[in-house]
């Protein structure tokens, strides 16, 4: 197939762009000018596009079979914000799609925020515009959207200095021992939505692959005990702790213009303990069951460091 990424310089869509290369598709990697195009994998067709333009992402969907929309923000000053680059990038894919390659199949990915703990809906500014760009992929004719939970692998630049400091001995956890949360490995997240292509019954569908169990912090540091070979000394931050760490970090990203990586909202993500596994709702629809073990996906990841 002739497939259309964006995405493709960050985490997800790098591995997601050998995957579908080794199935043999062709991969037009919609980057920005600014994007490093270093880890993109070399077989990608390179393109640079303008997101925020239809026409521009037009003249690149001729003869596309399909979409994934990987791209997308993790931080902003605000929550307009998040909406213009989650919910404005999707809309502008969309339309341009309906035009261009109508009969194509998009595959949105999303998070695990959009739905919030409990399923009651989004708690955060960043959920809440990925439901808004839920929302606009539901106007195109076939589509599947994916709520990730947290992916865990190798080269997430995001998560190296965990591994790092894991490595020399410590680790810090974020909330109380009752927290539970969902996690898939990145290899396993790549082959997942890499079949969405050949899977009828996913279409239409709101699918959350992940490891089939809710993981403790507990099990985490085990398995970074267990992947460096040493023990590791655990530091726990209570839940009021981390709520209050965003609350700073809210402060200072307003006296220097920056984007904070942990703000209140966050704060409530990572420390609930009512997210919801939802991989026997995948398996049943799709087939799909993950490969690897969060033991395995934290091994690749340490391992990788001694590269």
């Amino acid at each position: 197939m002739k497939v259309f990424l964006t995405g493709a310089s960050g985490f997800v869509g790098r591995f997601l762009a050998q995957k579908l290369i080794k199935d043999g598709h062709t991969v037009i990697a919609a980057v920005r000018t600014s994007s490093d195009r270093s880890q993109i994998p070399d077989r990608c067709i390179k393109v640079t596009v303008d997101l925020t333009s239809e026409a521009d992402i037009s003249s690149h969907l001729s003869d596309v079979d399909a979409i994934f929309h990987v791209a997308g923000a993790v931080k902003a000053r605000s929550g307009e914000e998040f909406d213009r680059i989650n919910a404005g990038l999707t809309a502008a894919i969309v339309n341009a799609a309906k035009t261009q390659c109508p009969k194509a199949l998009f595959v949105l990915t999303s998070s695990q925020s959009a739905s919030g703990p409990n399923d009651a809906g989004p708690q955060s500014s960043y959920g809440r515009s990925k439901l808004l760009a839920e929302q606009v992929v539901t106007g195109f004719p076939r589509h599947v959207i994916v709520r990730s939970p947290a992916a865990l692998g190798s080269g997430d630049r995001e998560t190296e200095s965990f591994y790092s400091w894991a490595r020399r001995g410590i680790t810090v956890t974020l909330g109380n021992d009752n927290v539970r949360f969902c996690i898939i490995s990145i290899s396993d997240l790549a082959c997942f939505m890499a079949e969405l292509v050949n899977c009828p019954s996913a279409e239409g569908k709101i699918l959350q692959p992940s490891y089939p169990e809710l993981i403790t912090w507990k099990r985490i540091h085990k398995a970074l005990e267990k992947a460096t070979g040493r023990r590791i000394l655990r530091i726990p931050v209570p839940s009021f702790l981390v709520y209050t760490a965003g609350f700073l970090g809210e402060i200072a990203a307003t006296f220097t213009g920056t984007y904070t990586l942990l703000d209140r909202e966050k704060a409530l993500d990572i420390t609930s303990s009512a997210w919801l596994c939802k991989q026997h709702e995948v398996e049943k629809i799709t087939g799909w069951k993950p490969k690897n073990t969060p033991e395995e996906a934290i091994a690749a990841a340490i391992g990788t460091l001694d590269d």
